[in-house]
């Protein structure tokens, strides 16, 4: 028997409810016949670097430290928040951090088990280099199509691209890229590095939700374009791959809301007398890093200036839960970091989302919410809080090593995918992950461990916010279901 192996295919932003046989026929049928886990939810904030960083780790932020797409921290001494795909303020932090990455990722793992690790990926320059790790310095190959700056070495992108052309320019639907990826996984990554894990991720439905909306047509082809390439990994499996020892994960990183509206946050702490700015210095009292899902350093961490902006977010019709750093967040009417597994020195001393709700959109899809993303147009998709239609996300297995046509109820999350593959490949479980394997999902596996609802509420004076988290036996943090402002 060969030895058993894992590729994860990830379609960026896809919507559970939309992978149904009649938008992705192959998705849909894959899942029927594998393992289809509908209970997960992503990391907070529910962005794509934070759920690749948590993927390849098996920690949530709070173990991992990549507090968002971009986040600022006054360690760094930056003018602004730093994006995870500015490769120059990277380099800066890590030689700050010692490592940006702050727990041992997948790809290290693998390496010293004697193992080989590979990825290709149409995302942003942030998630190759976080999907990477520290590949790089480790030999192993992940292929990225922005070239060979941001791919490593072991990937050959110059090779890749006399073969194959360049990638295709990125457009609605970005399929053409997708494409281009799927080619490169199967007639390169694999067979040229015989990787026993390998990652492919596809930048869409994500692009085209954002900025054609979640139910334009645009969206449906990207959904439909992904999906095929997804049925040539599949030809390939069925006629090859399994024979090999391959087993798939097929899943989306986080889910999608509909933008009803904008509000510039910026401008609305400063008519309520904040000082507010990019970065603190002097006359700066308050860093934000804006968005739907925003954070806010303060002077000091000083409580009283927590307080104060606590308290203006409170009365502030488009602010949704709130997260604060704080001896008594409850006395605040604030939940804690911890709750959200964000309890980490870089996050803001304030974290908080625009008000979301469950209310259908014009579209027809549940889920709808505010944003401070003006390049987003309204009905263009968000993601970033807790509402249910951006955390829950899907989450497929197939293969000799797991069950077929069963749904596991049990809660999961992103913490999971990398000591489950690990159980996989029959390595021992990392001793600081967080995460669990997922038994349950296995061909030859345990019982589905118990479950605990934990719920956590916080308010003061006419406001209100709830969290609900989800504690499952052998896995060391809670798991995100939801949370809204609820008053």
């Amino acid at each position: 028997m060969p030895s058993p192996k894992v590729l994860v295919v990830v379609f960026d932003g896809l919507r559970l409810d939309h992978a149904t046989p009649n938008r992705a026929p192959h998705i849909a049928g894959f899942a029927a016949a594998g393992v289809t886990l509908p209970n997960t939810g992503s990391a907070f904030p529910s962005e794509t670097r934070v759920q690749v960083s948590t993927a390849m780790t098996g920690h949530p932020p709070a173990g991992h430290g990549i507090m968002a797409n971009a986040f600022y921290d006054r360690r760094l001494g930056f003018d602004s928040a730093m994006d995870t795909s500015d490769t120059p303020r990277m380099a800066a932090a890590e030689k700050v951090y010692g490592r940006v990455i702050g727990a041992h990722h997948l790809s290290e793992i693998l390496w010293g088990a004697g193992k080989r690790f590979a990825a290709v990926t149409t995302g942003k320059i942030g998630n190759a280099r976080l999907l990477a790790g520290r590949a790089a310095e480790l030999g192993q190959p992940v292929l990225s199509i922005w070239g060979d700056a941001v791919s490593t070495p072991a990937a050959d992108f110059r090779s890749v691209a006399a073969s194959l052309g360049q990638p295709p320019e990125q457009e609605f639907p970005n399929t053409a890229v997708a494409d281009w990826a799927v080619r490169a996984l199967l007639e390169h990554t694999l067979p040229a590095h015989r990787p026993d894990v390998a990652v492919l991720w596809l930048n869409e439905p994500d692009l085209s939700y954002h900025y054609r909306g979640t139910t334009s047509a645009a969206a449906q082809s990207a959904i439909g374009g992904v999906d095929a390439a997804f049925g040539r990994v599949l030809d390939w499996w069925r006629a090859e791959g399994r024979a090999q020892g391959w087993n798939i994960v097929a899943m989306s990183d986080h889910g999608h809301v509909t933008v009803e509206g904008q509000v510039d946050v910026a401008a609305e702490l400063a008519r309520a007398g904040l000082a507010v700015g990019k970065a603190l210095g002097p006359d700066i009292d308050y860093a934000l890093k804006p968005g739907y899902s925003a954070h806010v350093a303060v002077r000091d961490h000083d409580p009283a200036r927590i307080d104060r902006l606590v308290r203006i977010l409170q009365d502030a019709e488009w602010s949704g839960p709130i997260l604060a750093r704080a001896a008594d967040p409850a006395t605040l009417g604030a939940l804690p970091l911890a709750a959200a597994n964000v309890d980490h020195a870089r996050a803001g001393d304030v974290l908080f989302t625009l008000r979301a709700r469950d209310a259908e959109s014009e579209g027809g899809l549940p889920g709808v919410a505010l944003a401070d993303n003006p390049d987003i147009p309204i009905g263009g998709g968000m993601h970033g809080g807790f509402a249910k239609a951006e955390l829950n996300h899907c989450l497929f297995w197939g293969g000799e090593m797991f069950r077929s046509g069963v749904r596991v109820e049990t809660p999961t999350a992103h913490v999971d995918l990398a000591p489950t593959i690990l159980r996989a490949l029959g390595l021992p479980p990392h001793p600081l992950m967080p995460g669990r394997a997922l038994e349950e999902a296995f061909a030859v596996g345990d019982a589905a461990p118990a479950v605990e609802e934990v719920v956590y509420e916080a308010g003061r004076g006419g406001y209100a916010q709830k969290l609900v988290t989800a504690r499952v036996a052998g896995s060391r943090r809670g798991y995100l279901r939801w949370g809204l402002r609820t008053a």
